[in-house]
């Protein structure tokens, strides 16, 4: 273990084997961090965060701060983060606004420098958010995402699986699964050609969600008109069903 005699370290806080710390970083009380991960210099790190294995969290970064909300009522919540996820230089991720809620981010996953997570955030595993990124509060990302940099996404949307987000997009409604979207506001324009090809998807899956997203994007088409089209034309692959549920549980509606 390598602790910085400049760090400031709870001793409540719990540091497994191998931790480093830099410089003038500060962890909160209560808070956990896992084995072989690194803290780079001037990292915030509040109370009863926990950190996952090897993680790589470099400096300014600030982690568990109060939720951005007027009259916010001090709660006792959390951030937890997963094994093998990176946090860049000055991403802030903010705790629950919920008493003992968890704004949580998952393994593997990389938040680009300036990237911002709002409270209740939920992001599932392989996501790469990039610089400058803002998710408002109660965003639900899934695994495998990919959001460009600049981007700013409305609270309680969510964000489907392997899907990608452009550059400097606008999103307020629910991003399909395995789709491309961008703009201001987001539009749909395909399925993410190069994601699902490198995420291993095999081409007859691939061809049926590009035809699926296509179907989608008709104009003449309603929702429900797309998903009985979609249901009647195409087989119900687990991914077809998938991006079927997704949209029936939408609580946003979905971009088209």
């Amino acid at each position: 273990m390598t602790i910085h005699p400049s760090a400031v370290i709870d001793p409540s806080a719990k540091l497994e084997k191998d931790v480093s710390v830099g410089p003038f970083s500060i962890i909160g009380c209560g808070a956990k961090i896992g084995a072989k991960t690194v803290i780079g210099s001037h990292v915030l790190i509040e109370a009863n965060t926990i950190i996952g294995n090897a993680c790589k969290i470099f400096q300014g970064a600030s982690i568990g701060g109060e939720p951005q909300i007027i009259n916010f009522e001090d709660v006792p919540s959390s951030v937890e983060i997963g094994n093998g996820t990176v946090v860049r230089e000055y991403a802030t991720i903010h705790r629950s606004m919920f008493k003992k809620g968890i704004t949580r981010i998952g393994k593997n996953c990389l938040l680009m420098a300036y990237s911002h997570l709002g409270h209740d955030c939920k992001i599932g595993d392989q996501v790469v958010i990039v610089n400058g990124t803002g998710l408002s509060g109660h965003v639900t990302v899934e695994d495998q995402a990919f959001i460009s940099g600049l981007v700013g996404i409305h609270q309680f949307v969510r964000i489907g699986r392997n899907s990608m987000v452009g550059g400097m997009a606008g999103v307020n409604k629910d991003v399909l699964p395995f789709s491309t979207v961008e703009g201001t506001p987001a539009r749909l324009l395909s399925h993410n050609a190069v994601g699902l090809k490198r995420a291993n998807f095999k081409p007859n899956i691939r061809a049926a969600i590009k035809k699926a997203l296509k179907i989608i994007s008709l104009p003449e088409l309603n929702t429900s008109q797309s998903m009985e089209k979609i249901t009647s034309e195409i087989e119900m692959h687990e991914e077809i069903i998938y991006l079927l549920d997704f949209i029936k549980n939408s609580t946003r509606g979905v971009t088209k």
